[in-house]
């Protein structure tokens, strides 16, 4: 037994070594993208034009510079390379990432339509949308319904990430692997999560639903109905007044420096960055508020 526990450990660490070790390689060492890293040494379709900045391969192939105005930055090691350098990205100043892609990239061709813009101009509904997530439309919204009775296309635990990343933000998977059944059995400081998530339903006038063994879902926090889709006297409609066409909008902050601080280590070990802390300016799509904690304080508890 003694044995296994060594070669597991051995194995462990050699992993790690082999995860962390291309962040202090070059790519033209390891030949390792970042995640998420557009591919490179792909021919370009001939009628596919590029911005004269973009600078291509010999062939018409992508490469570091096609998109990276940096120079020797195939022979920099990752974790010496300035993001945050005017010329990191071509033709710089993009507060968004697909702003970017849309140089080389139809915009219009490659948008997805927001399923959650259910209401028309005139306030019906555009029940075409209720069909991505829905087997059936119900005609009888005034009233909750329990989530088996929602005809969903995919299991609740599933239905969210047809379309969204299961990491969509910081400590999404810790919150839906949370089984508060578990937790209520349990001596840590989380027992009485359940207790003060139904006594906040109660207070508030709201639905924070949960999976049928008590696991806590996307839609335990999110609402995926846009105010005035659901009837007013069902609770399920109670949720944040955000500009859902406007989205999420965030808005620079102080804090900024004390987060990155904060995160630096761990993220240091997962070989990840993070975008500068910004204070959230307009929330949709939330059951209670995020921005003074009133979403938190639904399940947790915090000392003073």
């Amino acid at each position: 037994m003694r044995i296994w526990f060594f070669l597991l450990l051995i194995c462990n660490v050699a992993f790690a070594d082999e995860f962390t070790d291309w962040q202090t390689q070059s790519y033209k060492q390891s030949k390792h993208l970042p995640d998420l890293h557009h591919a490179v040494d792909v021919k370009l379709l001939d009628e596919m034009q590029l911005p004269a900045e973009f600078v291509l391969k010999e062939d018409r192939k992508i490469g570091c510079k096609t998109c990276h105005g940096l120079e020797i930055i195939a022979e920099t090691p990752y974790d010496k390379i300035d993001k945050n350098a005017p010329n990191f990205l071509r033709k710089d100043g993009y507060k968004k990432l697909e702003t970017f892609c849309s140089n080389c990239h139809d915009k219009k061709a490659h948008e997805r339509p927001n399923i959650h813009l259910m209401l028309n101009d005139d306030g019906t509904l555009k029940k075409e949308n209720c069909l991505f997530c829905h087997s059936e439309i119900n005609e009888q919204r005034d009233k909750l319904r329990p989530l088996v009775d929602t005809h969903l296309r995919l299991p609740v635990q599933k239905v969210c990430l047809g379309c969204h990343l299961k990491t969509p933000h910081f400590n999404a998977v810790e919150h839906t692997d949370a089984n508060l059944k578990t937790l209520e059995n349990s001596k840590s400081s989380a027992r009485n999560m359940k207790t003060n998530l139904k006594k906040t339903e109660k207070e508030q006038g709201v639905h924070l639903p949960l999976s049928e063994n008590d696991e806590v879902l996307c839609l335990t926090c999110h609402s995926p109905h846009a105010k005035g889709v659901l009837g007013e006297k069902n609770p399920a409609s109670n949720q944040v007044n955000g500009d859902i066409k406007k989205g999420v909008e965030y808005e620079k902050h102080s804090w900024s420096n004390v987060m990155e601080a904060d995160k630096h280590e761990r993220l240091e070990k997962i070989a990840a960055t993070l975008p500068p802390y910004q204070r959230l300016k307009n929330e949709v799509l939330l059951r209670l508020p995020a921005k003074d904690g009133t979403l938190c304080l639904s399940c947790h508890e915090f000392e003073n």
